[in-house]
This record gives C-alpha cells, structure tokens and sequence, in this order.
C-alpha cells in the first residue's frame, strides 16, 4: 500500500470539501424552490425509509438532539408532509408518517438533483466515469475503515 504524501493529502481534503459544499449548495436550492430545507429533506428521508417511526427512533436514528426535531417536525406537520399517528400497541406514543404530498415532494427534489448530477458527470467520458466511480468506491471503503473511535 502506497503513503499518500503530504500534499496529495491537501489536495484530496481541498477538493473533497468544495465538491460537498458546492453540491449541498446546489441541493439546498433545488430544495428551497419546493420550501424545503436540507435538514427537512433529511428527517423526511428517514421518516419514509423507516416506514413511520416514533420522535426518539428519529432522534436515534439521525443523531440530532429531540429539540432540533421537534422544530423541524411541527413545520413539516405545518406544511402538510408529516402526520403524527397514534401508536396501535402504545397509545401514549405518537408514530411520524410522511404524507402523499411529502412523497411527491421528495420524489420531484430526488429526480431534480438527479437529473443535475447526471449533468455534472456528462462532462465525463465513459472510462473517466468507471474509474470515478471506482476510486470512490474504494474512498468509501477506506472512509468508514479509518472511521475514527466516536463517544456516542
């Protein structure tokens, strides 16, 4: 295995966070033009994914403070994209599902960001494109490797 030099290290490091600040940039603005924020996408995501799930679910799940989705909750209720449901096995507990029109939020956003990444890799030909894809697959692979110890 190869040491990557100090400034090969820079570099991957510079261009990786300009390439994710410009990319959630350009996500928080195909969001904002259906009154989405990126954090609401987030837990709207996860609501759909765990098909309902419960306030300390989310919390756990996301690893946000129950504060934080708690505001973020009440403006999707507020807006029509989440509905609290009552637990059938608890009924002290209420279960957060996605409504139709956040399905059809996420699925115009998702096929928005979609079509622009598909512009950005446009400008890629085929063997360049395989070999992105490789390489970051195995960035990937590397990344959660030498993922720090966390204190969760």
């Amino acid at each position: 295995m190869t040491e990557a030099t100090p400034n090969q290290v820079e570099r991957v490091g510079w261009y990786l966070r300009h390439i994710s600040r410009c990319l959630d940039r350009d996500m928080a603005f195909l969001l904002s033009r259906e009154g989405l924020t990126f954090a609401q996408m987030l837990v709207l995501r996860q609501i759909k994914a765990s098909q309902c799930t419960t306030l300390a679910e989310l919390t756990d799940q996301l690893k946000w403070a129950a504060s934080t989705l708690s505001g973020i909750i009440k403006r999707l209720e507020r807006d029509g994209l989440v509905e609290r449901l009552p637990d059938p096995s608890d009924l002290r507990v209420y279960r957060l599902c996605i409504t139709p029109k956040a399905h059809q939020v996420l699925e115009v956003t998702c096929k928005a960001y979609n079509e622009h990444l598909a512009g950005i890799l446009s400008h890629f030909q085929g063997e360049e494109l395989t070999a992105l894809i490789t390489g970051l697959e195995g960035l990937w692979r590397a990344v959660r490797k030498e993922q720090p110890q966390r204190l969760d």
